[in-house]
């Protein structure tokens, strides 16, 4: 018999779910360790989301982006020590 390439609808939401769930986690992970790491300068940085290891970060000022540029082997260090394994790479500053 050949199998299709359909797949039933509680397989796919199981596979989706737990691919999820590990994203997800980390996320929160992220939101609650970012401020603590960043300090007061979190009013500047706002987290604008993850890709492929690297960590997009909103700032609100040229300077600020800088600042990050300067600060980021600290925080990526500080960042990646609260995870199982270091999954963040490189911070990206967006102005």
């Amino acid at each position: 018999m050949r199998r299709s390439g359909w797949v039933s609808a509680g397989e796919a939401v199981k596979r989706w779910s737990w691919g999820a769930r590990v994203k997800t986690d980390r996320l929160m992970i992220l939101n609650q360790v970012w401020e603590k790491e960043v300090g007061h300068l979190s009013r500047h940085w706002v987290l604008n989301g993850v890709r492929g290891g690297v960590l997009y970060v909103k700032t609100r000022s040229p300077a600020a982006s800088q600042e990050l540029q300067l600060r980021s082997r600290d925080i990526l260090r500080g960042l990646n020590k609260h995870f199982d394994r270091a999954w963040i790479r490189e911070l990206r500053a967006l102005a």
